[in-house]
Parts: structure tokens; sequence; C-alpha cells
């Protein structure tokens, strides 16, 4: 039966490992011959520059491996994005990607090409990362909010990743505002979401204020703040991955979970203190 190896570009990992995954696939690292038999037969074809497998693929690099039927990949194709995308919500830092899939049967090999490596830094996937990374196979995401996520990642621009990671976070906290109240119902949801105190409350509602207003700014102007805005794209990163991790971990309906924030809101008290959900992220600014 054929082999299928899909490089995971960009992945490093401390020591080797097997993570057995649905669809008879399993996650590798440490093994020699993925990564021997992606050197031999993928090195040479990629559809980028040659040296980017060198310096995205390595023998600690983890490898989603699977027996195939046939030698193709068409039907397992979201299945195999699907991995990726969590690997990179799984991980606080770094980005992988799977742009190619081999599969190999006798001296015959076949390659997808599923799209470009993704830029940025290396994706460790430490003992925490491999956790989350587990829990979340289990759980239901917030579509919306989970494809701008991950679709964030793959965008240059700063101006390209804000607009994708408030709309994320709108579908999170305000998609039921109509014009003129979006801007209070995030500043007030998030800042009770995040904030444990009064101080933090009003700092992450200024921040949420300023921040929505730049995407104002881009989507109906065109304005480019350029490196400007990275501390300020970073920290709405965190913001979206904790309350997209929250709510799946927890099993919450998203319209529950504003509910409940709007409660607060009356109460005075912390999410975590009024409904201590066994597990939650907290952003600090």
């Amino acid at each position: 039966m054929p082999l299928l190896i899909a490089p995971v570009f960009n992945s490093t990992t401390e020591q080797p490992i097997r993570i057995e995954l649905p669809n008879s696939y399993y996650l590798v690292s440490g093994a020699e011959r993925p990564y021997e038999i992606a050197s031999r037969y993928l090195r040479n074809e990629m559809d980028e520059n040659k040296r980017i497998f060198d310096q995205r693929v390595s023998r600690t690099s983890l490898f989603l491996v699977a027996e195939h039927a046939e030698m193709k990949v068409t039907d397992d194709r979201p299945w195999i994005e699907e991995i990726e995308n969590k690997l990179n919500l799984s991980a606080f830092d770094g980005t992988c990607s799977i742009p190619y899939v081999l599969t190999v049967s006798g001296n015959m090999c076949g390659i997808t090409y599923l799209k470009r490596s993704i830029d940025g830094n290396k994706l460790a996937f430490d003992q925490s990362t491999q956790n989350t990374f587990l829990r979340i196979l289990e759980h239901q995401l917030p579509s919306l909010a989970f494809r701008r996520y991950v679709l964030s990642l793959e965008k240059k621009s700063n101006e390209d990743q804000l607009l994708d990671l408030w709309i994320a976070l709108e579908s999170l906290f305000a998609p039921d505002g109509k014009k003129g109240e979006i801007t209070y119902k995030l500043r007030i949801r998030m800042a009770y979401y995040f904030g444990d105190s009064y101080a933090q409350r009003q700092k992450i509602a200024q921040f949420v204020k300023k921040s929505y207003n730049h995407r104002s700014e881009i989507a109906h102007s065109g304005k480019v703040f350029g490196d400007k805005l990275t501390d300020e794209v970073n920290t709405l990163r965190l913001m979206a991955r904790a309350t997209i991790l929250n709510t799946a971990m927890q099993g919450i309906n998203l319209q529950d979970m504003r509910v409940r924030l709007d409660e607060l809101i009356l109460s005075g008290e912390t999410y975590e203190e009024r409904y201590e959900p066994a597990y939650f992220e907290r952003i600090i600014l």
C-alpha cells in the first residue's frame, strides 16, 4: 500500500514522538524513513527556492504519515489542512505549514502541491503545545474565528493580519452588534473577559477602542501603519487564540459566553471567579 508522507515545514521537536491520529494517520518525529524519503524526492521538485527544504525540514521536524489506498491525496486535503491549522493554534509562538504531500509506492513517487510554505518563527512542538494539540483534536472550534485566525498567519502585512484577527474577534464577542454599537460591545465584553480588575479592564477597553479604530482606518481608507502595528497585532492574536481555545475546551456556546459577559457587567465579577472554567487562558496587557 502506498505510503503518504507530509513534512510539517518549520516545525521542530525536542525528542522523538509518535501520535496516533484519526483516519489511520500518525504524527511522528525523529524517524529516519520519513525524512529520508522527503529529502530524496521532495528537495529537487519543490515549487520554491531549493534551499527552503533544508531550512524548513530536518530529522527533528514533524511528519504526517499514513498508509494510503491510492497514489493521490485529493480526498484528504481538507483534513491535512485542518491538522496544520490545529498545530498552529496549539503553539504559543511559531508557524508551521504542510505545503507538499508525497505518496510513495515502490519506485514510484507522486507529489501533491497544497500551497507555499509559511514564513515565521519555527514552531516548537514541546510538551505544552502537544497537550493543547491533543485536546483540541477532540473539540469543535468556532469555525469563523478559527478560519480567520489561521488566515492571519499567512498574511505578510500587519494591516492584513489585523483585519483578519478583528473579523475573528468580532465573530466571538460581537456578531450581534449593530453599526455604532459594535465597538462598545467589543470594549466591554473583552474587558470583562480578559480583565480581573478595574485597572485591567480599563486598559483592555482602551486598547480595543484604539485597535478597532485602526481596523476602520485600514478597511475604509486603506491607511498603512507598517511596523507600528506589530505589537498590536501580536496582542490581538493572543486574544483571539485564547478565546478560541477557552470556548473549545469549555465546550460553551458562543452566544452563552456573550450572555455570561453581559451578566458580569452587572455583577462586577471576573469570568474565572463567576464561572470557574476548567481551562482558561488569560491575556495581561
